[in-house]
């Protein structure tokens, strides 16, 4: 069954449509382009697509809401102080021990049914409702009660949104909120606060902070409690003011309002005592504590949160440490003091050579809003991935002050993986970043900046680095799979830029590259990656279907390339060796039982990344191939996406990867499954648009839809942001097809339920805009290709018994009427369009 009938909603209408496929070039007379009549589809213009750009207008942000305060922070505990425990909360311990859990000191009961701990914690009677906030590790067995005064006033229950799988268990701090029935109150202005395991606790209870918190009221006397004053007043109007005493941690949550970094710049007024300014960051919601989400590997060495000192008087602070991504501020007091805080703003520091934020070269807008959303959410994803090479993450991570100061490139920006982390090149999550730089900002430089800088390391063998680990240990060779993927960023950076000096000085590069990889063919033809066996999620079985197929397909690539540079004999050796081994993925690998190629032959698990890139390379064609996206729905198909692989316990871990789903985009498109793309980008992609979220594009998801590495987890991450490309190139249909768009493709794929898609892509020959809409019997295409270019567009020819261009017919009733014109994939094709073209289909 496949995944759109699986998951299929009706509130989402798209069930059908048209394949992409390769478009031949037939040249017909330039004349079919000539004086184009008027504009028949009436869509909006493209600047209203501007409302969706999530880049900001300068390089100066502030929060848009003070999402959390409470004007009375009455209490706070922690297990980090055993004064704090002891002394100032009368902790009775029980069993319980401390211990570090995710990086901080935390009260933990153990696996014990029953064990249990509680505190002495004050309050403000008379002074409305009493909230807990608790800090605890992350878990996603934990079963504990919360008590207050002796009665059960929460249940801590299992939650598998919290599976962390990164190091250990460590899912990363969270938190959670208990609201405090006004009858447990006492009037003597403490309650007691206790944790108690139930019969299946799993590690139970591990508690780093408890909070009593109310809107108002006067704090308890000291040592206890803080108070927050006007929490809008600090980015806006007034200032903000945070009083705590020794036993008190009051703080703000501000709430940027979508995924941002850099520098927190913030002016303090100290009026009494010297407390540390804390400064804790999140992406989410859900790991926004007073710890922070982690970012460094491994995780829980680094302090996550920066903390900035302060001295009496009135001092314009800024953050001296970059703060890659996040969407929510944690600002709180760190000892006793009272400070009053303004002018608290970001400067944003991604993108950092660009000097028109949100000034997109490229656009798309459609009918579909939630479409709209996710182009540009992929664009600004990739935006946020996009630093200066100065400020990547170190590696590893170290005990101490975190920092964002290591070199991992050159130019003045690069692509890295992602805005929190690693903030590193990688090979293979740029072979889908790149391409959104291109058709979005229009940037070319921080994609070429990356290839290069990868092909400055190449190892005597050949091989071509998948990463740079900072200038502490270099080039890493052990990712092979990403080896092949330069060979891919290579080329795709030339299709899109014409940039022939980039393909002359690095062609050499590209052959001893290829040479590398053509080694490591054994006599079978199957691909072995001789001592860099890594791939994207796992180490490579020898002889894998996945970077078999992916050798296929940059063996076309480069192929093409030794073509470009006046090579064809080279170019034929090429695609016979990627031929060889095709022949030997299908003789070797394929499981006739299970519709679908296994992962290797000693590993007979059936993985996505080798099926879908043997579709997208042309290894599986016909029946194969068709069997491949069934077992995608039958095998694969999961409410928040498809797994990485339908069993686990093999080579192959299995969660939901958009990366390799970016792949299954591509062969549901190749093999006119849009029905199968739909279905696949709406579940994947379409809950991380929630308001909670950054808004931007995720690494991974758990098969329980959440983050699959807990709290390490980028929320913003550009290999996840292949639906921007996948929206201009298959859905618009706007693709080149040599380099620099000096010949290009309009073959649009729309779906049901989708009326128009419109949209501009950046050249180096100037832009082309493309369009399409249907209205009854009638689908209307208007292409405007720049001088120097010439496209092949076409129209679905289902249902179509004429087609014209520019008015004059050119196909009709299942015929030709003009030399050239061609049925391919579905779609009515006409070649050697110049200047701007309007073709109709008619019934």
């Amino acid at each position: 069954m496949s995944p759109a009938k699986r998951f299929a909603r009706s509130r989402v209408s798209v069930i059908t449509s048209l394949s992409l496929g390769a478009a031949a070039l037939v040249a017909v007379p330039a004349g079919a382009a000539a004086a184009a009549p008027r504009d028949p589809l009436g869509l909006p213009s493209l600047s209203s697509a501007d409302r969706y750009i999530l880049a900001p207008s300068g390089r100066t942000v502030r929060p848009v809401k003070a999402a959390e305060s409470y004007g009375l922070n009455a209490d706070h505990v922690t297990a980090a102080s055993e004064t704090s425990e002891k002394e100032g909360h009368d902790l009775d311990a029980g069993t319980s021990t401390t211990a570090k859990a995710d990086g901080v000191m935390t009260r933990q009961t153990g696996a014990k049914a029953g064990a249990g701990f509680g505190y002495r914690m004050r309050v403000a009677p008379g002074h409305g409702p009493v909230t807990l906030r608790v800090e605890e590790a992350g878990s996603a067995t934990a079963h504990y009660e919360v008590l207050v005064n002796g009665e059960v006033v929460h249940e801590r229950k299992p939650d598998p949104a919290q599976a962390g799988v990164w190091s250990g268990d460590k899912a990363g701090l969270v938190h959670y909120d208990v609201a405090v029935p006004a009858r447990l109150v006492r009037s003597a202005g403490d309650i007691r606060v206790t944790f108690r395991n139930t019969a299946n606790p799993g590690p139970g209870a591990r508690i780093h902070a408890v909070w009593t918190l109310q809107q108002g009221g006067r704090a308890p006397a000291a040592p206890y409690g803080g108070t927050v004053q006007n929490p809008s007043g600090a980015f806006r109007q007034g200032g903000t003011t945070l009083t705590s005493n020794e036993y008190g941690r009051p703080y703000v949550i501000y709430d940027f309002g979508k995924e941002v970094g850099g520098q927190i710049q913030v002016t303090a007024d100290v009026r009494k005592g010297t407390p540390r300014l804390g400064l804790a960051f999140s992406e989410s919601a859900q790991y926004l504590t007073t710890a922070s989400d982690y970012s460094q590997d491994p995780v829980g060495l680094a302090t996550e949160t920066h903390y900035l000192d302060t001295e009496a008087g009135r001092t314009a602070m800024t953050d001296p440490v970059i703060r890659g991504g996040f969407r929510y501020l944690m600002v709180f007091l760190d000892g006793p003091g009272e400070v009053k805080l303004s002018d608290l703003r970001l400067k944003f520091t991604a993108d950092p050579a660009n000097p028109d934020l949100d000034g997109y070269k490229g656009a798309f807008l459609s009918s579909d809003d939630t479409l709209n959303r996710l182009w540009y959410a992929g664009a600004y994803t990739v935006q946020m991935a996009t630093i200066d090479p100065t400020t990547g993450r170190p590696y590893p991570g170290k005990e101490g002050p975190v920092r964002n100061d290591a070199i991992v490139g050159d130019g003045d920006s690069i692509i890295s993986d992602g805005a929190k982390r690693d903030r590193m090149i990688w090979g293979g999550d740029n072979a889908v970043a790149d391409a959104v730089s291109y058709l979005t900002t229009g940037q070319s430089a921080p994609s070429a900046n990356a290839v290069a800088f990868m092909a400055k390391g190449q190892a005597a063998n050949g091989q071509i680095p998948g990463l740079y680990l900072t200038e502490e240990f270099g080039y890493n060779m052990n990712w092979g799979e990403y080896a092949a993927w330069w060979v891919d960023n290579y080329w795709t950076h030339y299709l899109y830029t014409g940039d022939g000096d980039f393909l002359t000085t690095w062609y050499g590069a590209m052959k001893r590259n290829v040479a590398w990889l053509e080694s490591n063919a054994g006599d079978d033809g199957l691909l072995t990656m001789k001592g860099a066996g890594g791939t994207w999620g796992y180490g490579n079985d020898a002889g894998g279907t996945y970077v078999s197929s992916l050798y296929v397909k940059v063996l076309g690539q480069a192929a093409r390339a030794a073509e470009a540079k006046g090579e064809p004999e080279l170019a034929k050796t090429y695609r016979e060796h990627a031929a060889r081994t095709a022949k030997a993925i299908n003789d070797h690998l394929w499981d006739p039982a299970a519709g679908a190629y296994k992962v290797s032959k000693s590993d007979g698990n059936h993985p996505q990344d080798g099926n879908a890139m043997a579709v997208v390379a042309g290894v599986a064609t016909g029946d194969r191939a068709q069997a491949v996206l069934k077992f995608f729905g039958d095998g694969l198909a999961n409410p928040h996406g498809d797994l990485t692989v339908d069993k686990p316990g093999g080579v192959v871990p299995q969660y939901i990867s958009p990366f390799v789903s970016s792949q299954s985009l591509l062969a549901h498109s190749a093999e006119q499954d849009m029905a199968g793309a739909m279905s696949l980008l709406r579940r994947t992609w379409y809950p991380m648009l929630g308001k909670a979220q950054p808004g931007t594009l995720w690494e991974n998801v758990s098969p329980a839809g959440a983050p699959q590495l807990g709290s390490y987890t980028s929320l913003s991450h550009g290999w996840a942001a292949a639906p921007t490309s996948f929206l201009t190139n298959q859905v618009l249909g706007v693709a080149p097809t040599s380099g620099g768009f000096g010949t290009f493709t309009v073959l649009p794929h729309p779906v049901n339920g989708l009326r128009w898609a419109e949209g501009r892509v950046p050249t180096p020959r100037g832009d082309i805009t493309a369009a399409w809409k249907r209205h009854g019997g009638t689908f209307t295409l208007r292409v405007a290709a720049p001088s120097g270019s010439t496209a092949t567009a076409g129209v679905p020819a289902q249902g179509a018994a004429e087609v014209r261009v520019n008015g004059k017919v050119v196909w009709r009733d299942g015929r030709s009427v003009k030399p050239g014109v061609t049925v391919r994939d579905g779609l009515v094709q006409v070649p050697g369009l110049t200047g701007t073209s309007i073709l109709t289909a008619s019934r």
